[in-house]
């Protein structure tokens, strides 16, 4: 599975629908032999499923119909109807989905409620059928519009219609997809404080026929919008307190961090300072234990160190590139397993260079070189995850945490085939730091039998240097859940196009200022943002545990031939 970009795909919520469900199924009602359609309202109102329902001493649910080519076979379970609430869990290999709803008028009338899938609540709802087959999802028209909207470079005509979008809307629980666009961009805009705490509350009102859980996420999501804003910090203090008022005592522990990080937010907007600092105290107890339960879970399994090359006299080493994206959940896989595989081999081994795109949403750790790499494998990267061995696109597509160690078994076969080839190209790297400069030096030559390639390999004069600058781990916890990111590439030195080796050597020698480096980033996520707003705080620039890489790559075929790697000493203090 993987993200494909759309620009009608912009809230975190959104995309995790985008790139996992777009359809699921389930089961349920409260009359005896009755069939009952489970809609999703994330969009406008996908039919997930059709069910059977006989209530009697034992409620029963039987699955009709379902869109299992969208989430595979799942299987119903904890079915409970019990005057006029429903509830069941829907499991499958990958997933877990949990269905909770009341009906206004039991036992007949639609049941109203949500649809969780991984700490993740979406309005969702029973309803009557006599249909034994689930129709064809339909795309909402109001979605087709958001992109229009949101291209718009006059911030006051982007508000007037996405406030348009919504009032046709009519309330519909998809409207969760333009609210927090709308409050988001009402900063620019200048729109008054008393008309988004009005649009906040009738957010709020919609949201009621769906169920306190609704109400939370709904909360949630306006506070998200909100948040960075000092111009709205007292609707955003009011909803951060009921926020955290109304949150459940065994909310999932990343719920309640979320919260109270957004509390501290804006209390500190807000000028309450005494507020502020018991929030941060509290965010921070909740975020180290968030970074120590994912450091003790991902991966979920555990890397098998390499026992080394089995050939005499092989010594390639694999550059292994991977596109990505902080928002897209079927990038969980393969982002897990890139990982692990920096556990199993040594640097002289294997080589991790990461490269996030704004696929299927805005992602804060894109940048200019990271797309600049993409264009250059141009139709080869139809989507996140995007995977290149030596330059070679192979093992496409990803998968949820689940599909993790399948993910790394692959990646690990092909890696250790091609660590029993021979280098095409020696490659030398060194680079220091002094302050904020960077001093690097590279040096390439073809190997003595470069010109007499093996394995399907052949001769180029096309041969360019190439450098990339990672950071070791970048914390940003994004629509897919993960929360940091390694090996991160922060720019080309030299350039995208890197340096054609001539008569089969190069040489590069440059100074990189990571001033500059820093401002060129933050300018073009400045640009990025008027677009597409980022989903949370944004991580900050710290080039922290900083590398550098060099490789040589034929631009005939975009094979990679040699590489090295080197680390960047951190700055004397």
């Amino acid at each position: 599975m993987n993200c494909f970009f759309s620009r009608r795909t912009s809230t975190a919520g959104l995309l995790a629908i985008v790139c996992l469900l777009a359809a699921a199924p389930s089961r349920a009602a409260d009359e005896p032999k009755q069939n009952w359609k489970l809609v999703l309202m994330a969009f406008g109102a996908d039919e997930l499923a059709v069910v059977h329902v006989a209530d009697g001493d034992k409620p029963k649910a039987d699955l009709l119909d379902a869109q299992t080519k969208m989430i595979g076979d799942v299987a119903l379970e904890n079915y409970k109807s019990e005057n006029g609430r429903v509830s069941f869990d829907l499991k499958g290999p990958t997933i877990v989905m949990q269905f909770s709803g009341a009906s206004a008028a039991p036992p007949a009338g639609p049941i109203k409620g949500t649809l969780t899938l991984r700490d993740q609540v979406f309005p969702a709802g029973l309803e009557r059928t006599d249909a034994a087959k689930v129709a064809e999802p339909e795309q909402n028209p109001v979605l087709q519009e958001i992109g229009k909207a949101m291209r718009q470079a006059d911030p006051k005509v982007k508000t007037r219609e996405l406030q348009d979008l919504i009032a046709r809307n009519g309330g519909a629980p998809s409207s969760h997809v333009l609210y927090p666009l709308l409050l988001s961009a009402a900063g620019e805009a200048k729109l008054p404080a008393a008309e988004v705490e009005k649009a906040v509350e009738t957010w709020l009102k919609d949201a009621k026929p769906y169920g306190p859980a609704w109400i939370d996420a709904v909360r949630l999501k306006a506070l998200q919008a909100l948040a960075p804003s000092k111009d709205y910090a007292e609707t955003a203090l009011k909803l951060g307190q009921e926020a955290d008022k109304s949150m459940a005592a065994d909310a999932p522990l990343e719920t309640r961090a979320a919260v109270v990080g957004l509390l501290a937010t804006v209390a500190k907007n807000a000028g309450k300072a005494d507020l502020a600092r018991d929030a941060e105290a509290r965010s921070t107890k909740l975020e180290s234990e968030l970074d120590a339960e994912y450091h003790e879970k991902v991966p979920p399994f555990k890397p098998t160190p390499f026992e080394g090359r089995k050939k005499a006299g092989a010594d390639r080493v694999v550059v292994f590139e991977l596109f990505t994206g902080a928002q897209c959940p079927p990038c969980v896989a393969a982002d897990v397993a890139f990982d692990a595989l920096l556990k199993t081999y040594k640097p002289t081994e294997f080589i991790g260079l990461q490269y996030h795109l704004h696929i299927p949403g805005p992602d804060p750790l894109t940048n200019t070189s990271a797309l600049d790499r993409q264009a250059y494998y141009g139709r080869l990267i139809g989507g996140t995850p995007s995977t290149f061995f030596n330059g070679r696109s192979d093992a496409g597509g990803g998968g949820s945490m689940a599909g993790s160690e399948e993910k790394y078994k692959e990646y690990r076969g092909l890696v250790d085939e091609l660590l029993e080839r021979k280098a095409r190209a020696e490659v030398k790297v060194t680079a220091s730091r002094e302050g904020d400069q960077i001093a690097i030096t590279a040096d390439a030559a073809k190997t003595a039998d470069a010109d007499a390639p093996k394995q399907g390999e052949r001769a180029s004069d096309r041969l360019s240097l190439r450098l990339a600058l990672t950071e070791e781990a970048i914390r940003y916890v994004g629509g897919n859940r993960l929360r940091f990111h390694h090996h991160v590439v922060r720019a080309l030195p030299g350039g995208a196009d890197g340096k054609r080796l001539v008569d089969g050597k190069g040489r590069v020698d440059l100074r990189l200022n990571l001033t500059d480096l820093k401002r060129e980033i933050e300018e073009y996520l400045s640009l990025a943002a008027k677009e597409r707003p980022f989903p949370g705080v944004l991580p900050e620039i710290a080039f922290k545990n900083l590398s550098v890489v060099a490789f040589v790559q034929d631009d005939a075929d975009q094979s990679i031939l040699g590489a090295a790697v080197v680390p960047v000493a951190e700055p004397a203090p």
